[in-house]
């Protein structure tokens, strides 16, 4: 469905589907996390109610126009990146723009939130910004190394093309199956790409009370969260058809995104959070090293 009417359907529902998307893995996350811990836990849908008491707010404290400019930036990149995702069905924008082009549009959803939290003037928010720039050092490098080695063993750039060469031939061709290396220090990444503990040190909310939240109230608390729920669907969906072979319906679609959501929240559940230089570190010692040894194993040996 990637022409006329079907196209327009499309481009108008697919922000509404996958916000209801990460809805249901947002909620589940919490459930999640308080069934390991021994607790109830609230609602599969607590995150529909906590974004409709926010955006229900009447008193919005603005702290002037760039406040205002970085909500636009934050939920507009990310909207932006999800039609560049491929995802069963809806493919017809990835072939305007490849990897390279959403590792590029990723950017601008922490460069409107730094430049807005800038704007409040908050110690607390100006720390988590700081925190949030420094872990972009750590996971950011070793994601595009990653992808650039999947990319050179594979020929393309596009990320709908990766996906169909695994579907190609099943499980087998799967890039977490024929590059281990790459797959797994990806998915160490994509940990820190989604602010989950270990890496927890932007938001850190026993420690510099949730970082840039901290100014944020009412619809652009709201706004936040709505970006956030997205984004769990986006950065899951970018993981999954790079190196687990994407999805050929929405069945398989969903199934996969909960299962490896599961595997992220399972960790975050369990560990304890890093220091910012313990996470670099971390980064830097491990996730790294194996991108590394995986393209230069690829440029070696074509394997």
């Amino acid at each position: 469905m990637n022409s006329g009417i079907g196209l327009i359907v499309w481009i108008i529902a697919y922000p509404f589907v996958s916000f209801s998307l990460g809805v249901l893995l947002g909620g589940y996350g919490r459930k999640l996390t308080a069934r390991i811990q021994r607790r109830v836990g609230p609602s599969w849908i607590q995150p529909f109610f906590d974004v409709v008491k926010l955006m229900s707010k009447k008193t919005n404290v603005s702290h002037g126009y760039m406040h205002d400019v970085a909500m636009m930036m934050l939920v507009g990149g990310t909207l932006l990146t999800m039609y560049f995702v491929p995802v069963p069905g809806f493919h017809y924008f990835s072939q305007f723009g490849d990897y390279i082009v959403i590792m590029y549009i990723l950017l601008v959803p922490p460069l409107g939130m730094a430049l807005g939290v800038g704007q409040t003037a908050n110690p607390n928010g100006s720390i988590g910004i700081a925190r949030a720039l420094q872990m972009l050092a750590g996971y950011e490098v070793t994601f595009v190394l990653t992808f650039i080695g999947f990319a050179m063993k594979n020929g393309t750039t596009s990320m709908y093309e990766l996906m169909m060469i695994q579907q190609s031939g099943g499980v087998a061709t799967w890039g977490l199956v024929t590059n281990p290396l790459l797959g797994v220090a990806a998915l160490f990444c994509l940990q820190g790409m989604m602010n989950e503990k270990p890496f927890e040190v932007v938001i850190a909310p026993h420690e510099i009370a949730t970082g840039p939240m901290t100014e944020m109230g009412g619809k652009y608390l709201g706004m936040m969260f709505i970006q956030h729920l997205i984004n769990l669907v986006v950065e899951l969906t970018i993981y999954m058809n790079l190196f687990l072979g994407g999805a050929t319906n929405w069945f398989e679609y969903v199934a996969k995104l909960f299962a490896l959501f599961t595997l992220v929240m399972s960790v975050n559940a369990v560990y304890g959070r890093f220091r910012t230089d313990s996470a670099l570190r971390f980064f830097w010692k491990l996730p790294l090293p194996m991108a590394a040894l995986g393209v230069i194993l690829i440029m070696i040996n074509g394997i």
